[in-house]
C-alpha cells in the first residue's frame, strides 16, 4: 500500500514538473517572440516615423519657397526696387518693370487681347508705363509705374478700328531702335513711344540734347528709315 502511494505521488510530482517545464518554455517563447516581434516593428517603426518627419520638413520647406519666390502673387513684381531718377538716360539705364515686363502685366489686367501702342516717360514724378492694348471690340488705357509694377490707372472703352498691333521685341527691338536714333541724334534718351502712323509701325525717340534742347528721332520697324521732327 505503501509503494503504491509513493509510486502515485511521485508520478503526481513528475506530471506537476512536466507542466511547469511546458509552462516555462512557452513563457520563453512568448517573450521571445515579442522580442523579435519588436526588433522587426522597431527599425521599421523608426524608418517610418523618419520618413513622416522627412515629409513634414519637405512641406515645410515648400511652403518657405514659395513663400520666397512670391508663388503666391502676394508681391508686386518691383517689390523694393530703387526709382530712376528723372534725369536718366533710358539708352544706358535700365527701368526696374522693363517693356516686356509691362506688356505681360498689361496684358494680365486687359484679360489677353493685342498691344496697339506703348509709351515710357517721366510723369508726375514716376516713371510710367503707358499701354494701349484691344481685346475684342474694347480698348484697354493702362498706366503702369515702371518701378513697381502696380497698375495705377485703367479706362476701358468701346473701339470700332484697331490699329496694327506693335512689339516691342520683334521685327525690330526697342535697343535697337535707340542705338538707331543716337546714332543719328546723340544725347540722352528721356522716353519712347512704340505705335502705328498710317498703317506704318514706327519708334518716336526722345533725345535730349547736349545743348538743353530737345529733338525727337522716328525710326521705322520695317525699314529701319530714320525721320528727325524737331
Amino acid at each position: 500500500m505503501t509503494s503504491t502511494t509513493t509510486r502515485s505521488r511521485s508520478t503526481a510530482r513528475a506530471a506537476a514538473l512536466g507542466v511547469l517545464v511546458i509552462g516555462l518554455a512557452a513563457g520563453c517563447g512568448g517573450d521571445s517572440g515579442s522580442d523579435e516581434a519588436s526588433a522587426v516593428e522597431g527599425p521599421g517603426a523608426s524608418e517610418e516615423e523618419s520618413g513622416s518627419a522627412a515629409s513634414d520638413g519637405a512641406s515645410d520647406d515648400g511652403a518657405s519657397d514659395d513663400g520666397a519666390t512670391g508663388a503666391d502673387g502676394g508681391e508686386a513684381p518691383g517689390a523694393g526696387a530703387v526709382a530712376l531718377p528723372e534725369d536718366a538716360d533710358l539708352a544706358t539705364e535700365q527701368l526696374p518693370i522693363t517693356a516686356e515686363k509691362a506688356v505681360e502685366i498689361g496684358l494680365g489686367a486687359a484679360g489677353g487681347g493685342e498691344l496697339v501702342q506703348i509709351e515710357i516717360d517721366h510723369d508726375d514724378d514716376v516713371w510710367e508705363w503707358e499701354l494701349e492694348i484691344v481685346d475684342g471690340g474694347r480698348q484697354h488705357d493702362l498706366d503702369i509705374d515702371a518701378t513697381r509694377g502696380e497698375v495705377t490707372e485703367h479706362d476701358q472703352d468701346d473701339v470700332d478700328d484697331q490699329d496694327p498691333a506693335v512689339d516691342v521685341t520683334s521685327p525690330m527691338p526697342y535697343a535697337e531702335a535707340i542705338e538707331i536714333a543716337l546714332g543719328k541724334e546723340p544725347g540722352r534718351v528721356s522716353g519712347w513711344d512704340l505705335s502705328s502712323d498710317d498703317g506704318r509701325i514706327r519708334y518716336t525717340i526722345d533725345i535730349d540734347r547736349s545743348g538743353g534742347d530737345d529733338v525727337e528721332v522716328e525710326v521705322d520697324v520695317e525699314t529701319g528709315e530714320v525721320r528727325v521732327d524737331d
